[in-house]
């Protein structure tokens, strides 16, 4: 569908990103692997076959304890055909 935007992301283990938040609210599906998700001061452990939202504009960051494959997909195309998204990055 061109107003849902798909993700992949491998994540190797002990791997961890910088904050991120962005204007799209999103949707992750783990695809195999262990960690968690960091939600403001939430944390989210997932396993495989697990799902978990990202809220919209919501800082947050992924640690793998494992090497981990994330699916997620957001409304994002919309958002950027309407000039709506905005995303921020911080750097760990």
């Amino acid at each position: 569908m061109p107003t849902i935007g798909t993700f992949m992301a491998l994540l190797p283990g002990g791997f961890a990103t910088a904050p991120y938040r962005s204007t799209d609210g999103t949707i992750y599906s783990v695809v195999e692997g262990t960690g968690e998700t960091f939600i403001d001061d939430i944390a989210i452990r997932w396993k495989p076959r697990d799902l978990f939202i990202v809220p919209s504009w919501q800082q947050h960051r992924h640690r793998a304890a494992s090497d981990a494959v994330l699916f997620s997909f957001s409304d994002r195309p919309t958002q950027e055909a309407l000039s709506l998204w905005r995303e921020e990055r911080h750097m760990a």
